[in-house]
């Protein structure tokens, strides 16, 4: 676990602890999440009303097409956000995995001190 001291001035909030097993994890996570959500979005958009399924009026009808660039700015904004998530979740990921090797090496480090390799 990556917990520092308490003295030293960075501290993790009570009851929060990580490890690179976690952090992989949770990358995984998120990530299969944002590409389920983002193929839903895509099945999703563009809106699929037609101008006639807002009334007989025309002036009802006119709602169509600002329904339809409205759905379109929200898919957009959805599948945005799933892209953000993903790659969010890789840099988690290779957060975790940068972390491995470094904590692999540090414990080499502090095994082979004094024992002459």
């Amino acid at each position: 676990m990556n917990t520092p001291p308490r003295s030293s001035g960075v501290t993790a909030p009570d009851g929060y602890k990580t490890d690179t097993g976690t952090m992989s994890s949770s990358g995984r996570t998120i990530n299969t999440k944002a590409e389920d959500a983002k193929g839903e979005v895509d099945q999703v958009k563009p809106a699929k009303t037609q101008a006639a399924e807002f009334g007989k009026h025309t002036d009802h009808q006119a709602f169509q097409k600002d329904y339809a660039a409205a759905f379109d700015q929200l898919g957009a904004g959805a599948v945005a956000m799933c892209d953000n998530l993903i790659a969010f979740a890789q840099n988690l990921g290779g957060t975790a995995t940068s972390y491995s090797q470094r904590e692999a090496g540090a414990a080499n480090t502090v095994t082979s001190a004094g024992s002459g390799t």
